[in-house]
Order: C-alpha cells, then structure tokens, then sequence
C-alpha cells in the first residue's frame, strides 16, 4: 500500500467492518415496526444463553474458526468521550440492532465473505422483532431477522450469518479447536487496548497485521503495531519513522526478533491527531 494512503488508512482501520454488517431492506418480520416492540427480559428467550467473556481481540479468537482474514475489537464504553470516538465515528448506529446501548464489540470476516458479530449491550433487554426458530442449536434458540442475519442472545449477543454462529457456540461449548493463525503474532500484543484490528495481509508490507491504540490515562495515548514477517521497506519505513519522531512530538518504542516487528508510539492527548496519522510502514 503507497504512503500516501496510510493516513486515510489509519482513519479508517478500525470501523470498516461495522456499517457493512448492517442488515438493510425488507427485515420480514413477525410484528410490524421495530420502533414498537417492546423490551423483555433475556429470560423470554427460551433455551440456554451465551455466556462468555468478552475483553479482547484474543477472547474473539478463542471461538473463531479457521480462515478469518480480519478481526477487531472495540470497547465502545471506554471510548466514548475520548479522541477515539473520533476515529469509529457514530456507533450509535449499532444500538438500532438491538434498541439497546452497545458497549463492547467484536467482528470477524472470513476469505469467503462470511462473517460475524458479538455485542455486548446494556440494558440486557430483547427489544427487536425476530422468528424463532422451530429447532434448539446445541440447546440454544437461533432467533431470525430475516435477510439470513440472526441472533443468539445473552452476553455477548451473537450477530451474524447462521452456520457462522453454530460455530461460535460450538467453539463456546469446547466441541471444536480454538483459532491458532495468529497465535505467533498475538505472542507480541498486550491486554488492555480499546480499538484492536488483526488482519492477513496479502502481498504487501507483511504477512500478518495487528493495530491496538490504548488509552493509557487521562493525558496520554499509544498505537501498537506487530507485524509478522515485515518486508524490508517496511522495515526501513518504520526505522526512518522512528529516527525524526521527536519532530512530531512522538515517542517510538520499536523491537524486532526474527519474524516479528513489534512497534510502539505514543504521544499526549494534545498531540492525538499527529498519532492517529502517523504512517505504520
């Protein structure tokens, strides 16, 4: 990818799997308009309910099949009110699924197109049309909103295309192997940042991606980024990056070992829009 596209790149990385997602159209739906349904409670659902930790890009793995070529993660909570929500935009959009604040989500994509969604929201409420389904999943009630878009209720929701979801339950219920393609490049990425994006990389700056920005406290934030057998431009490119930071008022903090880059920078909050544009390779 040229240079002079990273910064529409970097302003854009986090949220290019949110709005796509959306279902549109004709919802085929059992009861009319959504804006008139009425909440209830999780337990009007019948069957089990989801109940699994959701505090990463590594917890989304853990129950994503093989073949994701992108996954990501956001704490929409945290990031609300900071410079970050600056860079996922309106994510009030996503409470519309649901009739209910999201505060936490994860998506994955697949080579194929498919994918999936897993949201956390708040009040834990079931406030959209939706069919049932005549049959339980693994003890799970597979709820339709047409346009092959279902849900999976409780915490997080499960969102997506149907077989996809049977995956995650059964990943959730231990009855298949958890995601290991970027078990490598996750060896290299710590807990704790809001917005994380891991995606394959095909014929470009390496052969794996992964993008975290933290909020590291009231004053200051940091962009990670750990690349899985980095070309050498962009080796070079993050080395001369590096020698003139202080010119952007930016701090780089950059470590290799064989196949791995491993690329820290931070600034003040003063000085966020100088991080967010700053090239990665």
């Amino acid at each position: 990818m040229n240079q002079k596209y990273i910064a529409i790149f970097l302003a854009v990385i986090m949220v290019m799997s949110i709005l796509p997602f959306f279902f549109t159209g004709n919802q085929n739906q059992a009861n009319g308009d959504t804006s008139s349904t009425e909440a209830a409670s999780f337990d009007s659902i019948p069957g089990k309910h989801v109940d699994y930790e959701l505090n990463s890009v590594t917890d989304g793995l853990a129950v994503t099949t093989e073949d994701a070529v992108v996954v990501q993660y956001f704490d929409i909570t945290a990031i609300r009110g900071t410079p970050l929500e600056l860079i996922i935009g309106n994510s009030s959009q996503l409470d519309g699924i649901y009739g209910s604040q999201v505060t936490k989500m994860y998506t994955a994509e697949y080579a194929d197109g498919t994918w999936f969604n897993m949201h956390e929201i708040s009040p834990q409420v079931v406030a959209f049309q939706y069919y049932l389904s005549p049959d339980l999943y693994n003890g799970y009630q597979i709820l339709s909103r047409g346009n092959n878009v279902y849900n999976v209720v409780g915490e997080p929701m499960l969102f997506g295309e149907k077989a996809q979801l049977e995956s995650v339950l059964d990943a959730i219920e231990g009855e298949s192997a958890p995601n290991t393609e970027f078990d490598r490049i996750l060896e290299f990425v710590e807990p704790g940042a809001e917005m994380q994006r891991l995606l394959l990389v095909e014929d470009g700056f390496a052969d794996q991606y992964y993008v975290g920005i933290k909020l590291e406290d009231d004053m200051s934030y940091s962009r990670t980024a750990v690349y899985l057998n980095p070309t050498e431009g962009t080796i070079n490119n993050v080395t001369s990056l590096a020698s003139n930071s202080s010119e952007r008022a930016l701090f780089y903090d950059v470590y290799s070992e064989d196949d791995i880059l491993k690329v820290t920078v931070s600034s003040n909050v003063s000085n966020f829009y100088s991080l967010a544009m700053e090239p990665a390779w």
